[in-house]
């Protein structure tokens, strides 16, 4: 867009000047107008002055707080219901759409603004829904086949696997462009660790096996989406989040438990030392107007080293609560 014809240079002038004072950036004007942003800066320095500065400064003021009161109303009428599907795992722009359904006169694009701005923590992605609970229980038989090194058994898996199970897998393992072979190989390691179970009721594996094979075989088989994203066996956390732990998972399977080393972190920290650990660090950012991100809270544990006072590491909270968004969701509750 070029200036317009019959715009004297007065006028266009002044266009500038009031258009910069609405706030609209010197480079948004300068390419209306076929200038530089430069240039626009020179002409609105000369014509406005120091008054269209101040205007400038004014006009943003007074439209970020009609934004931040706008967001204020929006949160006081539909803040409770969107804490509430937070807690069920939903993600923000589906929080969003929920919202405009059953509430058809809601501004989407303020819903979004409002609920991004807030306090409220969503799911980044339903990432542990996309699997049924059989189907990551399965991840685990799998690997735990593949530790153990067991032959697949594919008469066992036959009988006794469900078909719902096996058609989720075979759909998942299909999106990833595994092989018929390759399905067929999975299932039967499945149904071989099931058996081998029955007899042998002690057999485990831990979660960081678990984890390290996982990456070793999702690599070798290519079991990636064409997306690259969400493969399976789902990751340990993600089986971690659906059982409520790796010990719960086990016992869910039958599968012996772990039993070396602290049990989910609570030796050296209690339960309250964890709430009461990621309660003051979310304070902490919200005083220091930051993000309560899983790396700030690790640089706010040394800090808190330093200063003399232990507090559990990342990793460790992560290990209690499933997931960071878990544990700063939980101390918001």
């Amino acid at each position: 867009m070029t200036t317009t014809p019959e715009l004297s240079r007065d006028q266009r002038d002044a266009a500038m000047v009031e258009r910069y004072s609405d706030g609209e950036t010197l480079e948004a004007i300068g390419q209306s107008f076929g200038i530089t942003r430069e240039r626009v800066r020179q002409i609105i320095a000369k014509v406005g002055g120091t008054n269209a500065e101040e205007s400038r400064k004014n006009r943003i003021a007074a439209r970020e707080a009609a934004t931040a009161a706008a967001h204020e109303a929006f949160l006081a009428e539909y803040g409770d219901l969107a804490r509430q599907m937070a807690k069920r795992g939903v993600t923000r722009p589906d929080a969003v759409l929920k919202l405009q359904a059953l509430y058809p006169a809601i501004d989407v694009d303020l819903a979004e603004e409002a609920l991004r701005e807030s306090s409220i923590v969503f799911d980044k992605s339903q990432i542990d829904d996309i699997f049924s609970k059989e189907a990551v229980a399965a991840g685990v038989w799998y690997l735990l086949g593949a530790e153990l090194r067991l032959a697949p058994d594919p008469a066992w898996a036959v009988v006794n696997l469900d078909l719902s199970l096996m058609s989720e897998l075979r759909a998942a393992l299909g999106s990833a462009e595994a092989t018929v072979d390759d399905v067929a190989t999975i299932l039967g390691v499945i149904g071989a660790a099931q058996k081998h179970l029955t007899g042998n009721p002690s057999a485990s594996i831990t979660g960081k096996r678990y984890q390290e094979l996982r990456e070793e075989l999702v690599v070798a088989l290519g079991l990636v989406s064409r997306q690259g994203a969400f493969p399976w066996p789902p990751t340990r956390q993600t089986v971690m989040k659906r059982f409520g732990g790796w010990n719960e998972a086990l016992e869910a399977m039958g599968v012996g438990t772990i039993t070396q080393g602290r049990p989910k972190g609570l030796l050296k920290f209690t339960r309250e030392d964890y709430d009461d650990a990621v309660s003051d660090f979310c304070f902490f950012a919200s005083a220091a107007e930051t993000n309560a991100t899983y790396a700030a809270y690790d640089e706010w544990v040394k800090q808190e080293v330093a200063a003399g006072r232990s507090r559990p590491s990342g990793a460790s909270v992560r290990n209690i609560y499933g997931t960071w968004t878990d544990a700063v969701r939980s101390v918001q509750e």
